[in-house]
């Protein structure tokens, strides 16, 4: 059966990844949080990149979110400058206005997903927690089998290299 990270399941886990993204110093933090420093460096090289990966998910969703309310205030602008500029009669700028309308519209659209223009989308399972879990569970499951285990070790590291398992 697998090791169950003593990390993972601390109490002050946020705090312990926060330490190691800070980058200090294994035997401190492992001292700090009375957990091994082998405890850290494992979860530092097994699970902490799910969790930056997480968090670097996370802020991209912010950032969107951010990019289209400013989006969304820029088409209320346009839309308010097109009008006046139909009710005063100047062609010129309402034409003008319905372009900038229409490429607002088209980047609010690529924004929230509705316009693709790629039809291909790629995902890399690599990162995720799970895959994370899995790999640990399969080469856990063969530690009294050292020459599956190597073997089965080099082939899912192939996997992560590349989805041919050649590199990428």
């Amino acid at each position: 059966m697998p090791r169950i990270c003593t990390v993972c399941t601390h109490e002050e886990r946020a705090d312990i990844e926060t330490a190691m993204v800070q980058g200090s110093a294994k035997r401190r933090i492992a001292a700090h949080y009375a957990v091994s420093e082998q405890a850290v460096r494992r979860h530092m090289k097994e699970h902490l990149p799910a969790v930056l990966a997480k968090g670097r998910e996370a802020e991209k969703v912010a950032h969107a979110d951010d990019l289209i309310e400013k989006i969304k205030d820029l088409q209320e602008r346009t839309t308010r400058l097109l009008d006046k500029s139909e009710r005063h009669g100047k062609w010129h700028s309402a034409f003008v206005g319905v372009g900038q309308y229409r490429q607002n519209l088209e980047l609010l659209a690529r924004l929230v997903g509705e316009l693709q223009e790629t039809p291909q989308v790629q995902v890399n399972i690599t990162a995720s927690e799970e895959w994370l879990r899995l790999r640990g569970v399969i080469v856990g499951a063969l530690e009294g089998f050292p020459e599956a285990r190597l073997a089965v070790a080099t082939a899912l590291a192939g996997l992560e290299e590349g989805a041919d398992g050649r590199g990428a």
